[in-house]
């Protein structure tokens, strides 16, 4: 008779939600965000992790993953945030509300990674990262609800991964203000007031270049990665430049897991379209990085490059300064190393 009632079915997956992941998920909060009470659970065993597992409904539709890290780790915390190529295309990140990390979205999936900070004497870091995808409306942006209760998913299991490896209780964190993906909602230069908000005075010499748009998200403050994208005039939707800040792992992450040729406290790149500057950020030895890339694509006639004008190295240069003072001031850094 339990059998057939699925009684035992679902006793067992509470077991397994329960004993995931080291214990360290939220069982009530994973069956919120995947909409059913039939949820199972099963460890992973990620080389390098300490530790992974995945929750799947019953019926196969939707899974959410996590996985447990000392950071910066391996080359996968930057392939998890979709940047694996220095003069790509990279999808904007959004502020985890007023937590430590940053929100990813792509068609049918929702990636989030939060940093908190251990062990204060070395200023060791513990990654908590999770992935929520499939399901009806999969290939679609998750409504504001969704989203919220996937974030929420995070954030407990990082309060309670907290506990298990002695790491700092993140107090007083809010999801308030989640957005979706900033390309979704691009706006002219001279409006942005988020993450591209220092930009506004390079109007005029960007406008020379051909740019006049941008992708931004909300300003927190508190977010580890915080993106800016420069798009065309012509077309709010083609991507010219990225300008990025990285805090405390993800910073390292970046220099060691992306481009290595990012070396010393400022610099230009000769050959390329690159130009970084870096600063001293409270809670950590790593220097924040601050990172200015040409996205390079292709042309109908075939030949790769940048889609401005012209090239502009002080542009660049200005663009880069700009982003790093403001993003640096709103982080509390000091000691800021521009090019």
């Amino acid at each position: 008779m339990l059998y057939a009632t699925g009684t035992i079915h679902t006793w067992r997956e509470h077991r397994q939600l329960d004993r995931a992941c080291g214990g360290n998920l939220a069982p009530s909060r994973i069956r919120t965000a995947l909409g059913s009470e039939r949820v199972g659970a099963s460890d992973t065993k990620e080389d390098g992790a300490l530790a992974s597992c995945e929750a799947t409904t019953r019926n196969g539709g939707k899974t959410l993953t996590f996985r447990l890290r000392w950071g910066p780790g391996d080359e996968r915390m930057m392939k998890f945030l979709g940047r694996t190529h220095p003069s790509g295309y990279n999808s904007p990140l959004s502020p985890l509300g007023s937590w430590p990390g940053v929100l990813r979205e792509e068609a049918g999936a929702t990636s989030a990674s939060l940093w908190l900070r251990c062990d204060r004497k070395d200023h060791r870091s513990l990654i908590v990262e999770t992935r929520i995808e499939g399901g009806p409306g999969a290939v679609t942006a998750p409504a504001p609800a969704q989203r919220e209760k996937f974030a929420a998913v995070v954030v407990a299991t990082a309060e309670k991964a907290a506990g298990s490896f002695g790491c700092d209780q993140v107090r007083g964190g809010s999801l308030a203000g989640l957005g979706g993906s900033p390309r979704k909602k691009p706006v002219t230069l001279a409006e942005a007031r988020g993450t591209c908000a220092a930009l506004r005075p390079t109007e005029s010499s960007a406008r020379r270049l051909g740019l006049g748009h941008v992708w931004e998200a909300r300003a927190s403050g508190t977010a580890p990665v915080e993106d800016c994208v420069l798009t065309t005039e012509a077309d709010p939707q083609l991507p010219a430049f990225s300008l990025s800040a990285y805090y405390g792992p993800f910073a390292e992450g970046y220099s060691e897991q992306v481009t290595p040729r990012v070396a010393g406290k400022q610099g230009v790149q000769k050959d390329g379209w690159r130009v970084w500057a870096t600063a001293k950020c409270p809670g950590t030895e790593t220097r924040a990085l601050y990172v200015l890339s040409g996205v390079v694509g292709s042309d109908a006639e075939g030949t790769s490059g940048v889609p401005v004008k012209k090239d502009d190295p002080g542009f660049r240069t200005e663009a880069l300064t700009a982003f790093a003072r403001q993003s640096a001031e709103r982080h509390h850094c000091a000691e800021l190393a521009l090019p």
